[in-house]
C-alpha cells in the first residue's frame, strides 16, 4: 500500500528508527552491570517487547493487570506490574502468575498480608517489591520506617517472597535541563538508597532497587543505587521527550492526518481531535511544517495554523509528532508500519490497548 492510500487518522510507526532506539538502549545499559526491565505501558505490544527480550532485557514492566496479562498470554514470561494491585484483582493476578514470572509491588502492611494469605491459600508464592514514594507523591510507602515495615510483612507473609524495592521519580522525566534533571534525580535515589539500607539494617537483604524512566535511566545508572532501570518511552519517542537535553533517541511515532477544508483564512482544518491525539502534555508537534502550530478544534478535527493557503490541498496529508506516545498510542488498535524510505511495511496490532484494568 502507498502512504497517500492510509485512512486518516494514522498512527504510523517507523520500524528502522523503533529498532535503532531499541538498540542505543540495550547498548547504553550492557556494559553497566545494571539489568534492563523496560516498560510496555508506552508501546502495549507484545512483538516490540519480545525484541527487547532478544536485545537482552531482563523481564519488562506493565502498569496494571490487563496489560500484564496481555504480556504473558503472548509469551513474555517476566513481568513487574508497577502498580499496586488492589484486592479485586488478585485472583487474576494469581492466575495470571501460575504461568510465568509475575512480580508486584506493595506500598502497605494490609495489602502484603492480604496477597501473601490468598497466594498462600492457593500453594504459591509471589515476588513482592516494596514500592517507595521518592517524590512523585503518588503510590508508594514513605521512605524509612515505613517502607521498613512493609518489607517486614512481605517477609513474613507465608506466600510472598521479599524481592526488593521500586521508586519511580516520575516527576523527573521531564526537566529538560540536563543538570537540573540530575540533580532533581539524584534527590531521589538517595532517598532509595537510604531506604535500601534501612531495609537491610533490619536484616532484611535487598536484592533490587529498580527505578528510572527515559528521562533519567542514565542518572540512575551512574548513581550506582539502581540494580535495573525500567524505561518506556525510549521505543517510539514525543515530542515532550525531544526537548530533554542529550537523550540519544529519535521520534519513531507520528499521527498522519488528512486536510478536510481550506475555507477560513487563517488555518486548516484536519481530520485529528481529541479522539485521535492525547493533548494531556500540551499539543502535538507538526512535523516537515515549520513555523506551524496544532490546536484541537473538537473530538474529530485540528487547525494547523500559518500554513500557506496556495499550497493546501484538501485530502493532502500532515504529519504529527504525538506530545506524549503513552496515551496516544492507547487511542488506536494498530500501528501503520513505514521504514526509513517512507515504505509501506505493514500493520501491528497494539495488541495491550485498552487494558486498564
Amino acid at each position: 500500500m502507498n502512504l497517500s492510500e492510509i485512512n486518516t487518522p494514522a498512527l504510523v510507526l517507523n520500524v528502522d528508527a523503533l529498532e535503532r532506539n531499541l538498540g542505543r538502549m540495550a547498548d547504553a545499559v550492557r556494559s553497566t552491570g545494571v539489568a534492563l526491565r523496560p516498560h510496555t505501558k508506552t508501546h502495549k505490544s507484545p512483538w516490540v517487547a519480545a525484541r527487547q527480550v532478544e536485545l537482552g532485557a531482563a523481564g519488562v514492566c506493565t502498569a496494571k493487570v490487563g496489560e500484564a496479562e496481555v504480556m504473558v498470554r503472548s509469551g513474555i514470561r517476566n513481568v513487574l506490574i508497577t502498580t499496586e494491585v488492589i484486592p479485586a484483582k488478585i485472583d487474576r493476578l494469581l492466575n495470571l502468575a501460575a504461568m510465568g514470572s509475575v512480580s508486584v509491588v506493595i506500598d502497605s502492611v494490609d495489602a502484603a498480608t492480604e496477597l501473601g494469605r490468598r497466594a498462600a491459600a492457593r500453594g504459591m508464592e509471589i515476588q513482592a517489591l516494596v514500592d517507595v514514594n521518592v517524590g512523585q507523591e503518588r503510590a508508594g510507602a514513605n521512605p524509612g520506617a515505613d517502607a521498613v515495615a512493609v518489607a517486614r510483612a512481605i517477609v513474613d507473609a507465608k506466600g510472598l517472597r521479599f524481592a526488593g524495592i521500586q521508586g519511580y521519580e516520575g516527576h523527573c522525566q521531564h526537566v529538560f535541563e540536563y543538570a537540573e534533571q540530575r540533580r532533581r534525580a539524584f534527590e531521589c535515589y538517595e532517598r532509595l538508597a537510604q531506604t535500601r539500607q534501612q531495609i537491610a539494617d533490619a536484616d532484611i537483604p535487598v536484592p533490587c532497587v529498580t527505578t528510572a524512566g527515559t528521562g533519567t535511566y542514565r542518572f540512575a545508572i551512574e548513581h550506582g543505587v539502581a540494580t535495573e532501570v525500567q524505561p518506556g518511552s525510549y521505543v517510539v519517542m514525543d515530542d515532550m521527550y525531544r526537548r530533554v537535553e542529550q537523550l540519544a533517541f529519535e521520534n519513531a511515532l507520528f499521527i498522519v492526518a488528512s486536510i478536510v477544508s481550506t475555507n477560513r483564512p487563517q488555518w486548516v482544518i484536519i481530520d485529528v481531535g481529541w479522539k485521535a491525539v492525547s493533548t494531556d502534555a500540551g499539543a502535538p508537534g507538526v512535523r516537515d511544517l515549520a513555523g506551524t502550530r496544532y490546536e484541537p478544534a473538537g473530538d474529530e478535527h485540528g487547525r494547523i495554523y500559518a500554513v500557506p493557503h496556495s499550497a493546501a490541498r484538501v485530502g493532502e496529508q500532515v504529519w504529527l509528532v504525538p506530545s506524549h506516545c503513552d496515551t496516544t498510542i492507547n487511542l488506536y488498535d494498530h500501528y501503520e508500519l513505514i521504514d526509513d524510505d517512507g515504505k509501506y511495511v505493514g500493520r501491528l496490532p497494539i495488541a495491550a490497548r485498552g487494558a486498564s484494568t
